[in-house]
């Protein structure tokens, strides 16, 4: 019912622009004083006929070629217009507006108003006007079918770094847009159809409202509950309190200079993607306290093999300890493991320092 709908109304629309270039011909021979008032709407009629292709028309040729033309261009867009609402199924698929964010994931909605459809898939795309390219590769979804009247709800898990920065730049800058180019293919007729929409700042949503940029950069914590500990050469004993992990540390006088203890973070399972955040504004914070001079090294180990270090020197009190990702040269991407080491050589033979849990912030 809805097609018949279409293309009756597509019909009238280009019988109505007809009907109205015609006219417009013919009050002009009105006021060149050709024919009467009265035969404004016979001439009218007789002008619709001729560029529909019935009836004949004599006098000026120049009129004669130019209805002529307007039939046949008029003609010619109807049945384009005609073919695009018979067989093609632009308006059956949309991207719903509101994309849902709850934190760990995005919930992109595809609803199919028609009947089934099948190969139906979703290319997004992160474009930079300002540069005029595209920022990362795209990310592409496939879904087999989706029968009629029925939601593709497609979740997209934010910790990918594509997601991420798609989220973020639409929350800090205008020069970035997301695009959602999608296609399928009518089950029935065959028929292929694309369309492509943009996904705006104001389309995120999270619990009923727009997705705020407090919402998105709340720091994401690592508590030092899940410390785990390394002795190699050294003796640890660790203890827990309030404010986090009390390490005390005892190196036995025949260590060699290469002695060790460590507590680390342990993402081997699980790696964690630091590549998603925004290097200028992001980074690491993490708070010791000690009652003595201790030197820490603190390492990132990368899922390919790279070690990052650098040095961290606890005085007496707190210590809030900040590393900055745009400090380092290399691309922070997937990490397996964040260790915080204390080697003999650089520190006395026993000590005690406290670690508080490890925070990724992004201002």
């Amino acid at each position: 019912m809805s097609k018949l709908k279409k293309i009756i109304e597509t019909i009238v629309t280009f019988l109505i622009v007809m009907i109205g270039i015609c006219f417009c011909l013919a009050l002009c021979k009105v006021w060149a004083g050709e024919i009467l008032p009265q035969d404004i709407f016979k001439e009218t009629g007789l002008y619709f006929l001729y560029t529909i292709g019935y009836g004949a028309l004599e006098g000026d040729v120049v009129i004669q070629n130019l209805l002529a033309m307007v039939g046949i261009v008029a003609l010619a867009l109807m049945t384009t217009f005609l073919t695009i609402k018979l067989f093609w199924r632009l308006d059956d698929v949309e991207l719903i507006s509101d994309v849902l964010w709850d934190e760990d994931e995005l919930s992109i909605r595809f609803q199919n108003h028609g009947g089934s459809i099948c190969d139906m898939r979703a290319i997004f795309t992160l474009y930079n006007e300002e540069k005029m390219e595209n920022i990362r590769e795209p990310k592409e979804y496939y879904m087999p079918v989706l029968v009629k009247h029925s939601v593709w709800n497609l979740k997209v898990d934010m910790n990918e770094t594509f997601w991420y920065k798609a989220v973020y730049f639409l929350l800090t800058s205008s020069n970035v847009k997301l695009y959602c180019v999608f296609s399928f293919v009518d089950t029935k007729s065959g028929q292929s159809s694309i369309k492509v929409e943009e996904i705006k700042k104001d389309n995120l949503k999270v619990k009923n409202r727009l997705l705020e940029y407090q919402d998105f950069v709340k720091p994401v914590c690592f508590s030092w509950k899940n410390l785990l500990p390394i002795e190699n050469g050294g003796h640890l004993v660790l203890t827990e309190n309030e404010n986090g992990l009390f390490c005390s540390y005892h190196f036995a006088k025949n260590c060699t200079s290469t002695s060790f203890v460590m507590v680390y973070y342990n993402f081997q399972d699980y790696p964690l993607n630091l590549e998603k955040y925004s290097r200028d504004t992001t980074h690491l914070e993490i708070t010791f306290k000690a009652d003595d001079i201790v030197n820490l090294v603190l390492e990132i180990k990368l899922a390919q093999g790279n070690i990052i270090r650098r040095s961290i020197s606890l005085v007496k009190g707190t210590t809030k300890y900040k590393f900055n990702f745009n400090e380092i040269l290399e691309n922070i991407e997937e990490v397996r493991e964040i260790c915080y080491t204390l080697f003999k050589k650089e520190n006395e033979p026993q000590g005690s320092f406290e670690i508080g849990d490890l925070k990724i912030v992004t201002r």
